[in-house]
This record gives structure tokens, sequence and C-alpha cells, in this order.
């Protein structure tokens, strides 16, 4: 798709942002929200492990009346199930 690489970095920037917004210093509720919306369309073109999980927690960020703190730890739950990820295919590089 356009030449994207399928690569989770590209959104690894952008949850960083919205889990140290957790008092809304940087972003609105409907930047972070626009951004979660941006972020679950691509969810089919990432290589993520638990998509379904992915899926769950950014629709909840995209959902009107939560607070930038709820935001904020579904961003973080995110990056961590990503970081487990590449933690895995680190230590078992063949997939195995």
């Amino acid at each position: 798709m356009f030449g994207f690489d399928n690569s989770n970095k590209a959104i690894v920037h952008f949850l960083g942002k919205i889990k140290d917004n957790k008092e809304a210093a940087k972003l609105t509720h409907g930047e972070v929200r626009a951004y979660a919306r941006l972020i679950l369309n691509m969810v089919p073109f990432l290589d993520i492990d638990k998509p379904e999980q992915v899926k769950f927690l950014l629709a909840a960020m995209s959902s009107p009346g939560l607070p930038h703190y709820d935001r904020s730890f579904a961003a973080e739950q995110i990056l961590k199930l990503l970081e487990e990820q590449e933690q895995r295919k680190l230590n078992c590089p063949d997939g195995f």
C-alpha cells in the first residue's frame, strides 16, 4: 500500500505521544481520538500478533467520554503489546 512496509514503527511515535498526554498537556481529546481512529484503520496493514486486543484498545481510545488518563493507559498497553511482540521476535527470529 503506497510503499508502506507494514512496520509498527509508524504508530509507536503517535502512541507514545498519547501515552505521555495524561493531563492533556499537548493533545486534546479530539486529537487523541483522531489518532486512535487513524491507527485503528491501519491495523490490518500492520504486523501485529494480537490485533484484536489492539483494536479493542484503539476503539476504546476513540470513544467519547474517556478521560485523558484512560486514553493514555490504553496507548501504554498497546505499546507494551508491541514491545512484547518485538521481544519474542528477537528471542525467536525464525518464528518458532
